[in-house]
């Protein structure tokens, strides 16, 4: 049988049936020309031998069934099925190929990092560090390897003078290991920083969020301040009735603490503020340190110098007249902290923020490099900096209570997140970390004599080393307590001369004040040339202070020199004997020097300051920091 015959008869077992007439009247088909080959041989096969189709009402049924007239319909539920079936199946697919994918990934990742992990130190001011963590985290979930290692930001929160004291000295143990990043509450810190180890510690810094200085007051004392500015301050903390004078019978005078600890660098902006605000016109900011120090020495006692024991003084008295803290400098997210957590209006300080130019606390993210950073830690360091800088990241600091430009701060009863005025510029970094000096040495009580060499020659900056000295001394001076010391000789290469004698600077001197008797002494140098006849200076110098020795304060000689000894009739041995037979225990009066570049005479000045209990320090550059340094830490 061929394979497009229809099953005989016979051998079917069936019954032939007769072949339809067409509709039109031609002649049929065979059923092969209705369904095609391949489909009549798949319904003869279904059929078995014992069925055979044929037309009914029109139509092949294939088989002796009937089949209803009209067009042929697919079920429903069998169209539902179809489709789940094809969901299933495409979800199956796409789930094993995103999961294949996701896996790829992971390990074209694990195997990029064939080197492990690579850990980079942040170190952050603590009102910064949690929210800085937080993201750390998740920037570490998300950060791209560096090289072949991956990268694992940890954040450790330290205020900036354990930082800068760290990197001078010894790294302390406790904030682990020294930082790739670093994130201060001011560029003050960082101006102090480069002070100390030089400008290529710092790579990079940008600001990152913001905060003004203001200060955290009761109510009705910032309702009585006003419209008052940085510079009234001064007054207001020194004079015993100030407060008095502005309405708030009782209060006596201002009693303003300004924390070093936990703070910020909330309290070197403020003193940046008030020297910028008090010093004469056209004077640089360094001449307005005298109303700093009295900010300073009139100061509450408090048992520690955190912010935190300052503004529990302020918020928890139940007399804010009789309050040992009247007002606490710190920062406008510190205030909006400490009223978020508070229970009740009660126990939220309200805020102040003086007029004038702004104090800001601009946190920069400062990047260092040193060799104790490998190039991963670097780059790990830079792209975290630049992770932190994203809007989703700022969106969070936000929150916490800083400024971010563009991002709507949060809600809050006690700040109203007003904009400022024009940010305070006081000057470069060696402005700023003399001003800063002013409240990190303690200014002693002392009666110092100062031996000034007027032959110093220019400095590569340009300027004489004797007008950088001067600088730098005359600032110092204007913080000193009005109970210390102070005197003044000069010397160059023929002789030396009195300027102005040893006494209190409170008391007069040919009818004005001896600190400004001294200002204008120091005002009236010039720099000379022709030698130096500093050890027949010192000889006299050292018996008037021992003549004028006052009970009860260090005493001692302030020599400033940059050598060499000139004078042939007194020698380096010859000084030495002197100063052994002159130094007396019971009233010793010790002789510091400060002695510039390479001076022949260094090793007789290293003698003399040990035999009366001083220190010698060497300065390369007298336009340097460490001048101002220096002369802080000897003058008292």
């Amino acid at each position: 049988m061929g394979r497009h015959s229809l099953p005989d008869p016979d051998e079917a077992g069936g019954r032939r049936s007769e072949p339809p007439v067409p509709r039109d009247g031609s002649e049929s088909d065979s059923p092969t020309d209705v369904f095609g080959d391949d489909e009549q041989t798949s319904r003869l096969a279904t059929g078995g031998g014992q069925r055979s189709g044929g037309w009914e009402n029109g139509e092949w049924t294939g088989s002796h069934r009937a089949v209803t007239p009209g067009p042929r319909k697919v079920s429903v539920g069998v169209i539902v099925a179809l489709v789940s079936v094809v969901v299933v199946v495409a979800a199956v697919i796409l789930w094993r190929f995103v999961g294949d994918t996701l896996s790829d990934r992971s390990d074209i990742a694990a195997a990029r990092c064939v080197e492990g992990e690579v850990a980079v130190a942040v170190i952050a001011d603590p009102a910064i560090a949690d929210p800085v963590a937080a993201l750390a985290q998740r920037y570490n979930e998300t950060a791209d390897p560096v090289g072949d290692r991956c990268v694992k930001v940890g954040v450790t929160p330290a205020d900036s003078g354990e930082v800068v004291n760290g990197f001078g000295e010894q790294w302390p143990g406790d904030l682990g290991e020294r930082p790739a990043l670093w994130i201060p509450a001011s560029s003050v810190s960082e101006a102090r920083l480069e002070a100390s180890t030089g400008p290529e510690t710092i790579s990079d810094s940008r600001s990152l969020v913001t905060s003004p200085v203001l200060l955290a007051v009761a109510a009705e004392l910032k309702d009585a301040l006003g419209e008052r500015d940085w510079g009234s301050l001064p007054d207001l903390q020194s004079n015993p009735n100030s407060l008095d004078g502005l309405g708030l019978r009782g209060w006596g005078s201002l009693r303003l603490a300004m924390p070093l600890g936990d703070d910020s660098d909330a309290s070197f902006l403020a003193a940046e503020a008030v020297a910028a605000a008090t010093a004469p016109a056209g004077e640089p900011a360094t001449a307005g340190l005298g109303a700093v120090s009295t900010l300073l020495s009139r100061a509450p006692e408090l048992s520690d110098s955190d912010a935190g024991t300052a503004l529990d003084a302020l918020v928890d008295a139940s007399d804010n007249a009789a309050a040992p803290v009247h007002a606490v400098v710190t920062t406008e997210q510190r205030v909006f902290q400490r009223a978020s957590a508070a229970p009740d209006a009660d126990s939220r300080p309200a805020a102040w923020l003086p007029s004038g130019p702004a104090a800001i606390a601009d946190f920069p993210t400062v990047l260092l490099s040193g060799d104790w950073l490998s190039q991963e830690q670097v780059t790990g360091a830079s792209e975290f900096a630049r992770f932190l800088r994203k809007p989703e990241q700022l969106g969070e600091l936000a929150k916490a209570g800083f400024r971010v430009e563009g991002v709507e701060p949060p809600a809050s009863d006690v700040i109203d997140f007003a904009p400022l005025s024009a940010p305070l510029a006081v000057g470069d970094n060696q402005v700023r970390t003399t001003i800063a000096d002013t409240l990190t040495m303690p200014v002693e009580t002392s009666t110092v004599t100062v031996m000034l060499d007027q032959s110093m020659p220019v400095d590569e900056g340009g300027a004489t080393r004797l007008a950088n000295v001067v600088d730098a001394l005359q600032a110092r001076i204007q913080v000193l307590p009005p109970d210390s010391g102070v005197g003044l000789w000069t010397f160059d290469g023929v002789g030396s001369r009195s300027e102005v004698g040893a006494g209190p600077l409170s008391e007069p001197v040919d009818g004005t004040p001896r600190s400004e008797a001294l200002t204008a002494a120091l005002d009236r140098q010039t720099a000379s040339g022709g030698g130096a006849v500093s050890f027949t200076t010192l000889r006299l110098v050292y018996g008037d202070a021992t003549a004028r020795f006052r009970e009860g304060q260090k005493n001692s000689v302030l020599v400033i020199t940059t050598g060499p000894h000139t004078d042939r009739s007194l020698g380096a041995q010859g000084l030495q004997d002197y100063i052994r037979g002159a130094f007396t225990p019971e009233r010793p009066v010790a002789v510091n020097v400060i002695d510039f570049g390479d001076d022949t005479d260094r090793p007789t000045w290293e003698s003399v300051a040990e035999i009366t209990g001083g220190s010698y320090r060497n300065v390369a550059d007298s336009a340097s920091p460490d001048t101002a340094s220096a002369i802080s830490e000897m003058l008292g």
